[in-house]
């Protein structure tokens, strides 16, 4: 893994009309992340996003000449999908609603908790991240490196390989683990047990051993999903099982949520 900051690779636009909490704040994240750019209301707001086209906008909700949903409304209809944190002495349901229908990413009520903040900026960084680059970012702070991706496919293949021990009774001949962006396909080939290749060996009831093994499967690799989340800190979740005994290999594609 490469030790990064994923707050140091983006830009933020902060909009707050009140001087002094625009300052501090400004000064608190000008530590903390990439750039930071200021704007004083909506309307500066939408003049700053387009000279600096920030990755996250921060933004207060009551504003003169153009209060935060004004401008977050403008910047959608202009086709602008920036994620937005809001933040706001409102808490009231009607307000809170109405940003939600904007696809807000945060709702923060004032004054901001700071760990929260910071907490929700690496999130959503993680997630732009991921989405510019195609790779996976771990414990929020850690890039997945090629000689890292390549140790962690070892791993997953121990751990699938003591999983079909446990739950078959019998490991696999040959067992291939690939991290491609947030998936990862597991790939074994000859796993039968004795009695489902003398089965085999007949030339029928394909069709009752990948029924049985799925049954087995879908029932059990939880253990497999629990594992890997716990490895690379990010919840997993098997998208697809296949099971091909004529072909004697089975596929299992989880995904990195």
């Amino acid at each position: 893994m490469q030790d990064i900051n994923v707050l140091k690779s983006i830009k933020v636009l902060y909009v707050e009309d009140e001087p002094i909490t625009r300052k501090q704040v400004c000064k608190f994240l000008s530590k903390r992340v990439g750039k930071v750019f200021e704007a004083e209301n909506g309307k500066d707001g939408i003049k700053k996003f387009i000279e600096f086209k920030p990755d996250i906008i921060i933004t207060d909700l009551v504003m003169p000449y153009m209060n935060g949903i004004e401008m977050m409304k403008k910047l959608r209809e202009d086709g602008f999908d920036c994620p937005f944190i809001i933040t706001s002495a409102l808490s009231d349901s009607g307000t809170i609603l109405e940003t939600v229908d904007l696809k807000i990413d945060k709702y923060l009520i004032k004054p901001i908790n700071v760990d929260i903040l910071l907490d929700s900026l690496t999130q959503i960084a993680a997630k732009i991240i991921e989405r510019k680059t195609d790779s996976i970012v771990l414990k929020d702070n850690l890039m997945l490196t090629e000689d890292m991706k390549n140790e962690l496919e070892v791993e997953i293949r121990n751990i699938y390989s003591k999983y079909l021990k446990k739950v078959i009774g019998k490991g696999a001949k040959l067992i291939k683990v690939f991290i491609n962006g947030r998936e990862i396909e597991i790939f074994a080939k000859e796993n039968f047990t004795t009695l489902e290749e003398s089965l085999l060996s007949t030339g029928y009831h394909y069709k009752s051993i990948e029924v049985v093994r799925k049954t087995i499967y879908d029932n059990t690799i939880h253990e497999v999903e629990n594992q890997i989340s716990e490895l690379i800190n990010r919840k997993v979740s098997v998208k697809e099982i296949e099971i091909s005994p004529k072909e004697k290999f089975e596929r299992i594609l989880i995904k990195i949520i």
